[in-house]
């Protein structure tokens, strides 16, 4: 985290004395306060890098456990400060909307309401120094005990001020039953460039009072939270029975298949590698040009819908033997995104569309040009472009969309119980 953003923190902190709870101790509420209304997946410490969060026996899933189960989620991330440092944690409880619910943490949480990150092992054997922290969670000195929405807060624990990263999880009571297809839409443009995710959700009638003020969903694409959809309520209600079929919504564009990128060697050049250089003291990967694909046609390829998966060819321990290799990414530039502000974006970076991310034109080669430090592995990636008169981003100037595209979905099912005083998440379905 800036100095900055550690010293406005400190200044608005308040205090409370009377009626100390376990976060106060530590410093945790008032931080916490001084996050943004709605919790996002967001690292605030310029040194962490390659945060991944999901299931422990999953990787490409979505980070969601059953309440009450002994299953597990997995943090890990990497701290190239060159510094040891010790790192703790809390769970925030959230509505359906990811803004912090109104209940207190002893009424969501069991056990202590902290832990810490113990397991940490240095980088082996490559020319960036780093040091790979791993949490398996939930512990039972921090236990979520109710469904719904949570994020996972790290911070600096010799200074609990300081927050690392923050990053969004589920907890599910698989209370209702999902039944869900996707597929091309009816009518209108959408039906060449777009897919619809159709749905029912069985439930008892006895718990459900009023079906349409009650129950939301939300719909995920490719585990991907800058493309989720909110069904505010049902289209039609039969007994026992919600239909989420209104014929003009549950349209996401489809996109295009991704773009890939596979480093786990430095030893030999993969399809879209154009060199790679060892510049005293790091490797260098230089990728080939990319080009716009909007007006193309669409070509059916695998990939890994956005994701991307740590790896090192013949390691034994990818996680702290993958190098970082700094990549050069090109785009070919035309008349029409000369204008336009470029970003390269993937789960890699959050699908950020930032500074961090924004790609510069070289007027010597006509290409938009950028380089990203990056762990070796397998990545997915996409071309962002923001309209410089709109403001709006839009990856389908660059990438095209077709209603071929392979995508995954994840439906979530929320109950607004009224008498608890939280949203809870009674049911979930991920389609492939």
């Amino acid at each position: 985290m800036n100095s900055q953003l550690v010293s406005g923190l400190r200044k608005f902190m308040i205090v409370i004395v009377i009626g100390i709870t376990t976060a106060d101790v530590f410093g945790l509420t008032g931080t916490i306060n001084q996050l943004p209304d709605t919790l996002i997946n967001k690292v605030y410490d310029r040194h962490i890098c390659t945060v991944w969060l999901g299931s422990a026996t999953w990787e490409f899933s979505m980070p969601v456990i059953e309440a009450g189960s002994d299953q597990q989620l997995e943090l890990r991330f990497d701290d190239l400060s060159g510094e040891s440092r010790s790192f703790g944690y809390t769970l925030v409880h959230c509505d359906a909307s990811w803004k912090r619910s109104q209940l207190s943490e002893s009424e969501y949480l069991s056990g202590f309401g902290r832990g810490t990150i113990r397991e940490a092992r240095q980088s082996f054997n490559t020319t960036y120094f780093y040091i790979n922290y791993r949490l398996a969670f939930p512990e039972a000195d921090c236990l979520p005990v109710l469904s719904g929405n949570y994020a996972l807060i790290v911070y600096n624990d010799s200074d609990p001020d300081e927050i690392i990263l923050t990053r969004r999880f589920f907890v599910t009571e698989n209370a209702m039953t999902i039944e869900a297809s996707a597929r091309q839409p009816a009518y209108g443009q959408p039906r060449q460039t777009g897919q619809q995710v159709l749905f029912s959700v069985l439930y008892n009638e006895r718990d459900i009072r009023d079906p349409q003020k009650e129950i939301s969903a939300v719909v995920i694409q490719n585990n991907r939270f800058d493309k989720m959809l909110l069904m505010n309520k049902p289209y039609s209600v039969q007994s026992g029975r919600l239909d989420f079929n209104d014929p003009d919504e549950g349209i996401f564009s489809a996109g295009n298949e991704f773009r890939t990128l596979d480093i786990k060697s430095m030893r030999y050049q993969t399809e879209n590698v154009a060199a790679i250089e060892f510049r005293n003291p790091y490797y260098h990967v230089v990728l080939k040009p990319d080009k716009v694909r909007a007006n193309k046609p669409y070509f059916s390829k695998t990939d890994l819908n956005g994701s991307y998966y740590i790896d090192k060819e013949k390691a034994d321990e990818r996680h702290i033997e993958a190098d970082y290799v700094y990549v050069h990414f090109n785009l070919e530039s035309s008349a029409v995104y000369s204008d336009g502000r470029i970003y390269v974006t993937g789960a890699f970076n959050d699908w950020k569309a930032d500074e961090s991310s924004l790609m510069k034109l070289n007027p010597e080669n006509g290409l938009f040009e950028i380089t990203l430090l990056m762990k070796q592995g397998l990545y997915d990636y996409c071309f962002f472009m923001k309209n410089p008169q709109s403001g709006l981003i839009d990856e389908y100037e660059t990438e095209g969309s077709f209603y071929e595209t392979e995508n995954d979905y994840s439906i979530f099912v929320y109950f607004h119980d009224q008498f608890k005083r939280f949203d809870r998440l009674t049911g979930y379905l991920p389609i492939k």
